[in-house]
């Protein structure tokens, strides 16, 4: 496990990158286990060291059979401990989300409205039904974000919430929410759809704003080690708004014995395991589909120059695009898979657990390194921090910043 040290601060418009945040943690003092943190180093207000702390003194000592019971213990333990999120801090969260939801369904209705009067003429534009307009994209925009966010799963502690629970809760906020409808001339007739909306969204898979907990480690039942990410947004109605990503838990077997897991900017890790960055690979795919539109465009108008009946030039071009960028695809993924994520792969299997914290650690580095050289905000920096966890051993620290110095305070639990 390898994390560096900087964390992103934002206020208002201004933003600050500081070089002093601490994003691993053993879990544990008699078990292996430990976890990593990415994205918001708060929950609802409570520094996420200081809740890793407090569950390892109150429940450190419990053993479990697999890892993801102690993920799932961590999980209850935050839902059970109500100071970690007061009546308050949990009516502020929920604020705080329904006025993100807001504004951003209100930029996107006005962005769309003025794009449609800039294109109109002046005569148009002085004929149109403002209200009509508006009313009818707002309606489409809400109903979009219904959709969307109802596709994302919902979360465990959501599944029984209902549009009932939801209006008992906020009513009041979303009568001041269509307050701020008025304010800003849009339809104020629309609360019902506000709230379907935005119960889709709270209930769902799907975090703007939250935290990235890695679970890393051994069950006591465990032979091999595994990860699994846990999403935690924040709470509110005293219940916990998180899920569990199962589609990226990794767990080592005698079949698959070797795995790299980047999270947060993956960008420069990816780039080094695939061979191309990410965004590239996005531009030669798009750029790929535009030349054989062109193509499948240029033998059209030939044919047609030609005589060539329009049932005989369908079946000439059907589907003739699509199988051919599929196989482009599948040819170059192939090659990306054999040529350097496998090799990669094939060799941490066979690294001692020297070369696996040095890889760790070199490729926070080599992500320090880009950010720094490029135009990008250094938000990769500072000391890196590796630690180690291995079944027999146990959580050890191979390198761990500190803030003090460690002759002057020999009794101190800061490396446990």
């Amino acid at each position: 496990m390898a994390a560096d040290s900087a964390v992103t601060v934002t206020n208002g418009d201004r933003t600050k990158i500081y070089n002093t945040a601490t994003k691993i943690f053993r879990m544990s003092l008699d078990n292996p286990v430990g976890v990593m943190m990415f994205s918001s180093t708060e929950f609802i207000g409570t520094p996420w060291d200081v809740i890793f702390k407090l569950y390892r003194d109150t429940r450190g000592k419990q053993s479990f059979n697999t890892l993801e019971e102690y993920a799932k213990n961590f999980v209850d333990f935050l839902s059970a401990e109500n100071y970690f999120s007061s009546v308050k801090s949990q009516k502020d969260y929920f604020i705080s989300e329904l006025s993100k939801f807001y504004y951003t369904i209100r930029d996107e209705v006005i962005d769309d409205y003025q794009r449609k009067i800039n294109d109109m003429t002046e005569e148009e534009a002085s004929e149109v039904d403002s209200d009509e307009i508006l009313h009818f994209m707002l309606e489409s925009k809400l109903k979009y974000a219904l959709e969307l966010y109802s596709e994302k799963g919902i979360s465990p502690e959501f599944e029984d919430y209902t549009i009932d629970n939801l209006s008992s809760y906020g009513n009041e906020y979303f009568k001041e929410l269509m307050e701020l409808c008025e304010e800003d001339h849009l339809p104020t007739d629309m609360q019902k759809q506000w709230e379907e909306s935005f119960l889709a969204y709270i209930r769902s898979q799907f975090y703007y704003n939250g935290s990235g907990i890695v679970f890393v480690g051994y069950g006591s039942k465990d032979i091999y080690p595994s990860l699994l990410p846990i999403y935690i947004s924040g709470a509110f109605d005293h219940r916990l708004r998180y899920y569990f990503d199962h589609d990226a838990k990794q767990s080592v077997t005698t079949d698959d014995r070797a795995f790299i897991c980047p999270f947060a900017q993956t960008d420069v890790m990816m780039t080094l395991m695939k061979g191309v960055a990410p965004d590239m690979f996005e531009i030669i795919d798009s750029q790929h589909k535009k030349s054989m539109q062109k193509v499948k465009d240029n033998i059209v108008e030939k044919l047609k120059e030609s005589n060539v009946s329009q049932d005989v030039i369908d079946k000439v071009v059907e589907s003739a695009q699509d199988k051919i960028q599929e196989e482009f695809q599948d040819n170059v993924l192939e090659y990306i898979q054999e040529e350097y994520i496998d090799g990669i792969i094939d060799a941490v299997d066979s690294f001692s657990i020297d070369d696996m914290a040095n890889m760790g650690e070199s490729l926070i580095s080599v992500t320090n390194l880009q950010r720094h050289i490029s135009s990008s905000d250094e938000s990769v920096g500072g000391p890196i921090d590796v630690a180690v966890i291995t079944r027999s051993e146990g959580f050890i620290w191979i390198k761990h910043k500190d803030w003090f110095r460690q002759d002057l305070n020999p009794n101190t639990r800061f490396f446990e």
